[in-house]
């Protein structure tokens, strides 16, 4: 391959359109010069010699010089560009330098939210062969500048993550929202204790991926799961991590700050830590911790004694007080959603289904349709009820497609929807673009 410079190169990094005899192709500049330009497209070997390239609000008509792999370069055929035309000549140092993925990054991530799914997976194809040729360092800096993406593209993206180097893999690892949860915990199953820390700090961590964390997992890994209030821990994960407490102080004091920890295995977890620690968690600044603390260090043989001279015995709600109760709330819900109260509707749905108030008042104020769609599914409301309520929590979006939340209300399993309720219940301030991964 000879890639004639007559003249200097120029970085342009632009959206660019290929055109021909029945040819329509999306590309990307990468850069220009007088005489030519360095073209980036998914499929070179289906390429004409001659063709139109349009860029920059540009047509110019072009034969092909050199072709490599997704790179090829042309040549200007009607003519060379007018000096004017070309870049700030600073920006002739800048494409002499630095790594070519680097760039196609820096142009990916400009335009990321117009791009078609096309333009998506033209950016995918290129930047996924041109990390065989990147220096780890310039993959360790892709790997930051694009794990937060939402629209990321997909191969780089699953690349990145399984790179051993933990510098390169552990921003896309703990950032990246487009990671399944199948993939993630074949990569707990596999990876470095650095690639289980970096999974462990995820806005939200699912029960699965928390199960192998809690299995494999080091010291520093645990202590970072039960300290996140986005890691979804199953029951048996609180087994595990109540076991490895015994003789781990932190990591108690972690466990039990978890408001979804079942009373029994709080009760249990008490017990099991040192005397130093129980005092500590009894002065705890958080009032529902040193409630529980009080009530696991009653003795029991104290409270049976009290308990006749305080009230009658008094028996255990049945299972049909239970449901009488419930439906008592749920009227109650939909009457005040009907009369358009939403502060009695948040707070009454807030007890239907256990989950924070404020959790509940955070959706309201992002105007989040799936998470209050979720809620109304965990209360158990059909679709007419349903729709009341939803109607009042979503009072700040101007238009709502009640058809399409009618479709997606439909959707929601029960397993779903007891997902997403504890991932509310974890945390005050949900992240929805987590929520809406679990639906």
């Amino acid at each position: 391959m000879t890639q004639n410079r007559q003249y200097p190169r120029y970085l342009t990094l632009k959206m660019g359109q290929i055109t021909g005899e029945e040819l329509v192709r999306d590309c990307a500049v990468l850069n220009v010069s007088r005489g030519g330009a360095c073209v980036l497209v998914s499929d070179i070997e289906s390429l004409p010699e001659t063709f139109s390239l349009s860029f920059d609000g540009d047509t110019r008509e072009c034969a092909i010089a050199w072709r490599e792999r997704h790179r090829v370069g042309v040549a200007f055929t009607d003519g060379e560009l007018d000096e004017s035309a070309l870049p700030d000549p600073q920006a002739l140092r800048t494409a002499e330098r630095g790594d070519d993925v680097l760039r196609v990054a820096e142009l990916f991530l400009r335009g990321v939210h117009a791009y078609t799914e096309q333009q998506l997976e033209l950016f995918d194809t290129v930047m996924h062969h041109l990390l065989d040729n990147t220096t780890d360092s310039a993959m360790a800096q892709l790997s930051v500048r694009i794990a937060p993406v939402q629209r990321a593209p997909v191969k780089v993206i699953h690349r990145l993550a399984e790179d051993d180097d933990i510098a390169v893999s552990g921003p896309v690892l703990e950032r990246s929202p487009i990671l399944a949860e199948d993939f993630l915990v074949r990569i707990a199953r596999a990876k470095s204790q650095a690639h289980l820390f970096a999974l462990a700090g995820r806005i939200m961590v699912p029960e699965k991926v928390t199960d192998v964390l809690v299995e494999r997992g080091d010291t520093a890994v645990t202590h970072r799961v039960a300290a996140n209030d986005g890691a979804l821990i199953s029951r048996g994960g609180f087994q595990r991590l109540a076991g490895r407490a015994r003789q781990d102080e932190e990591l108690a004091r972690h466990i039990v700050h978890r408001r979804e920890l079942p009373a029994d295995m709080f009760a249990a977890l008490v017990r099991l830590v040192a005397e130093p620690v129980r005092q500590q968690l009894l002065r705890d600044p958080d009032p529902d911790v040193r409630r529980r603390m009080a009530q696991c260090m009653l003795p029991t043989t104290a409270a049976d004694e009290e308990a006749p001279s305080r009230t009658p015995a008094r028996t255990r709600p049945t299972e049909a007080d239970r449901d009488e109760s419930t439906a008592k709330l749920r009227s109650q819900l939909v009457a005040a959603a009907r009369d358009s109260r939403l502060e009695e509707t948040v707070d009454t749905l807030a007890r239907l289904t256990k989950v924070p108030a404020e959790a509940i008042r955070n959706l309201v104020r992002l105007g989040f349709e799936d998470g209050a769609l979720v809620l109304c599914k965990a209360a158990g409301l059909g679709w007419p009820d349903a729709k009341s309520v939803f109607t009042v929590l979503m009072t700040r979006n101007a238009r709502v497609d009640y058809k399409a939340a009618f479709d997606r209300y439909i959707t929601f399993s029960g397993d779903i929807t007891e997902r997403a309720v504890r991932y509310l219940k974890a945390r005050k301030s949900p992240s929805t673009t987590e929520f809406r991964r679990m639906l």
